[in-house]
């Protein structure tokens, strides 16, 4: 750095080493300390808390020793969900609010899919109408979950929108755990309604996808979440 001229600010070394992390290839080494501090013009102690900042964000892994380096790194989405919903369960959050925001956007998504490609519409309600068909009355809540699962994941990638996807998951992520254990309940006659309730729910939203009924759709929607609610906020039977 010549003479004089001020070192860059810890932001600003965050910045410029974001963007070599992403510049590079996932899990390329782009540097060690010594080749970092010269090209960046920054302090070690600066270079090593802008490294801390990125490594919390999974966007760098630092290796020490004589083969260590700085690795650029590209955090999945369940390190996100992780991340978000474990910074989530310090704050002083109702539960109901982060279910509704889940319902919010689960609405959402059924309109955007009752108004995607038609045909692909179709032949995604087609497919999962049999598997909801298949459930039995004395299915076990996971088998349930099984299911549902399925057909969201195949909703979200009819519509395409992976941010409003990975938002719906983080909020799933914090509420897993945070209620009674929903499969304590299997085969008692709450359940056995709740599957029933569920069952034409489902067949509803994907009657909903097969019609192209956006309106249809989002009342759907907030039907099977309501079951949802019901079923996670119900007591369990003593």
């Amino acid at each position: 750095m010549p003479k004089g001229a001020s070192s860059p600010t810890l932001e600003a070394v965050k910045t410029k080493l974001r963007d070599i992390v992403f510049a590079a290839k996932d899990g390329a080494l782009i540097g060690g300390e010594d080749s970092l501090v010269a090209e960046l013009g920054a302090s070690r102690s600066t270079l090593r808390q802008a490294a801390r900042l990125l490594e919390r964000q999974g966007l760098l892994r630092v290796k020490r020793g004589i083969n260590g380096g700085y690795y650029g790194s590209r955090p999945d989405e369940k390190t996100i969900q992780n991340a978000v919903s474990a910074y989530l369960d310090t704050l002083d959050l109702k539960y109901e609010d982060v279910t509704a925001v889940a319902s919010v956007l689960w609405v959402e998504v059924l309109r955007r899919a009752a108004t995607a490609n038609k045909a692909a519409a179709r032949r995604l309600a087609e497919f999962h109408r049999a598997k909801v068909l298949e459930v039995s009355a004395d299915a076990t809540f996971h088998e349930i979950v099984e299911v549902e699962w399925a057909s969201r994941e195949a909703i979200f990638e009819l519509v395409e929108s992976r941010y409003i996807q990975l938002i719906f998951n983080i909020n799933q992520a914090f509420s897993v755990g945070r209620f009674p254990a929903a499969a304590d309940r299997d085969g008692t006659p709450q359940h056995r309604q709740f599957v029933s309730d569920w069952r034409q729910a489902k067949l509803l939203e994907l009657r909903s996808l097969a019609e192209g009924n956006a309106e249809l759709a989002m009342m759907a929607a907030r039907n099977i979440r309501n079951i949802w609610h019901r079923r996670f906020w119900s007591k369990q039977p003593r």
